[in-house]
């Protein structure tokens, strides 16, 4: 089971980022090799499989926990007494001095887990803010900014194992701080690192001096990128589009100051100019087969070459549709014969079941009963104000509107409490079915982001339900993210709507 979102990011991250690694000393130790990298002698290797397992599989534990970051100190001591005691066997030292040191790393183990454990309470929003840094990439686009937030984290993990939670805690809301700083820093560099650099050499190639409209305006949407993400950081489709745009602006003032100093050098003249650019538009109309002159300006050739290819897309238009229409008259005939086919098979069935129908039509009816008492119990127990009760074919749904999370987040609050000990309720009265939790979102931000939201929300409500219900009913989740919309996402009503859980029961019955 997943202690939260936070050791799943981590653990992809500290495989990815080497920069963190080194930084926050992460080290695997297999329970066939030592730490250390020295091959071990056959007996050295059986005598290490028999004292080493109990503390090799605490320290799979610890990796999983991620207690290197949260229990820096005891989890290096650990290490420490744990690399010792693979000395003494690599040296062939007695079996009590290696059993000793594991004891010492045992002990420490010990308390890396309890503090690893707390930290995952008293540090949750310090956690969340250090991965959604580590989601940005921090450690790559901010480096030094990262390492001394990712210090500051550290010196909270090592007050809160010398028991001082208070102080833990304001130092970990500090960190938290500079993780939310530190983030923004990485995603603004992610989307505008391109854009900078080009603008940046533009101006040492005083491209300002040749073409400054152009430059000041890619300059200008650089700056209005940079406050979009300040306003709102997650909402980066329209900030990713103005980052490519000042990109290439400021790319074509590079490329208007080399033609321009080019013309400049070769005593180039207007007429060179307007010769020069009548060329690309002779090549179109080559293609296109049509006339043009320039004798009027530009304006004319332009409409030229534009009305022909509006005739030529719209003599394929046609053709298209004149062959789309034929193929919609065939396959209304093909289902014109299908769906008689299908009227005589109906006919057919009908006459069969009516012989049968005798003998079974009071066992469906006490099953149909049955089917419709459940579902009314579960519409008693779920109120309106919480959430909607219908059935989709053979299922049960759920719809939690009334559930909600904080911004981005995927923590129940309290309040919430009672709306979920209703829906437990309600899926004890299906003691032979199984029950899906399902999170969606609505299409603010990014698809990736909104994806891992849906997911993490839908796990959370599955944990908390598979921790109160007190049965064995089989529970899974899965997050759509902002794929299954049941209201438009152009209003913020209908986005309020797409963001919800759904609780999918499915009857014994259905099996």
């Amino acid at each position: 089971m997943k202690k939260n979102a936070f050791l799943t990011k981590a653990a992809t991250s500290i495989a990815i980022i080497s920069l963190f690694a080194l930084t926050m000393g992460i080290g695997g130790c297999g329970t066939s090799e030592p730490a250390t990298g020295i091959t071990l002698t056959e007996e050295q290797q059986n005598l290490r499989e028999n004292l080493f397992q109990e503390v090799d599989t605490k320290l799979e534990t610890l990796q999983d926990l991620n207690a290197s970051v949260l229990s820096p100190r005891n989890y290096e001591t650990g290490m420490d007494h744990y690399k010792q005691a693979e000395q003494h066997l690599i040296r062939g030292r007695g079996v009590d001095r290696i059993e000793s040191e594991l004891q010492r790393a045992m002990q420490a183990f010990n308390r890396a887990e309890e503090t690893a454990d707390l930290a995952q309470v008293t540090f949750r929003s310090a956690i969340e803010a250090r991965n959604d840094a580590l989601e940005a990439k921090a450690p790559v686009f901010s480096s030094d900014n990262w390492l001394q937030a990712d210090a500051q984290f550290r010196t909270a993990a090592q007050s809160l194992e010398a028991g001082n939670v208070n102080r833990a805690r304001g130092q970990a809301e500090t960190a938290e701080g500079m993780f939310r700083a530190v983030e923004l820093e990485a995603i603004k560099a992610n989307y505008l690192d391109d854009a900078r650099e080009t603008l940046s050499i533009a101006a040492q190639e005083e491209a300002q001096r040749t073409a400054p409209r152009t430059f000041a305006r890619a300059k200008e949407e650089i700056e209005n990128v940079e406050q979009m993400l300040a306003e709102d950081r997650y909402d980066t489709e329209e900030a990713g589009r103005l980052a490519e745009l000042a990109a290439y602006r400021a790319s074509y003032a590079r490329y208007l100051h080399r033609e321009i100093t080019r013309m400049r050098n070769e005593n180039a003249t207007f007429e060179d100019l307007f010769l020069e650019a009548e060329k690309p538009l002779n090549r179109i109309a080559e293609t296109l087969d049509v006339h043009v002159r320039f004798d009027s300006g530009f304006d004319a050739p332009a409409e030229t070459i534009i009305s022909e290819i509006e005739t030529t897309l719209a003599d394929k238009e046609s053709r298209l549709e004149s062959a789309q229409q034929q193929i919609q008259n065939l396959r209304m005939e093909n289902e014109s014969q299908a769906a008689r086919i299908r009227e005589q098979q109906s006919d057919i069935a009908t006459l069969r079941s009516q012989v049968d129908a005798t003998g079974d039509l009071a066992e469906m009816l006490e099953v149909q009963r049955r089917r419709d008492e459940a579902i009314q119990n579960v519409r008693n127990l779920i109120p309106p104000s919480d959430g909607d009760v219908f059935l989709d074919g053979e299922l049960i749904l759920i719809r939690l509107h009334g559930l909600t999370f904080p911004v981005g987040q995927s923590t129940i609050e309290p309040a919430y409490f009672d709306i979920l000990r209703r829906v437990q309720d309600a899926i004890r009265l299906f003691p032979d079915g199984r029950v899906a939790i399902e999170g969606h979102t609505d299409s603010r931000g990014s698809l990736e982001l909104n994806q891992r939201l849906s997911e993490e929300r839908a796990d959370a409500v599955m944990q908390y339900i598979r921790a109160n219900i007190g049965t064995d009913i089989p529970l899974a989740s899965m997050g759509f993210g902002p794929e299954r919309p049941v209201a438009s996402n152009e209003t913020e009503v209908g986005r309020a709507r797409n963001r919800r859980i759904d609780v999918v029961i499915t009857p014994g019955w259905v099996n």
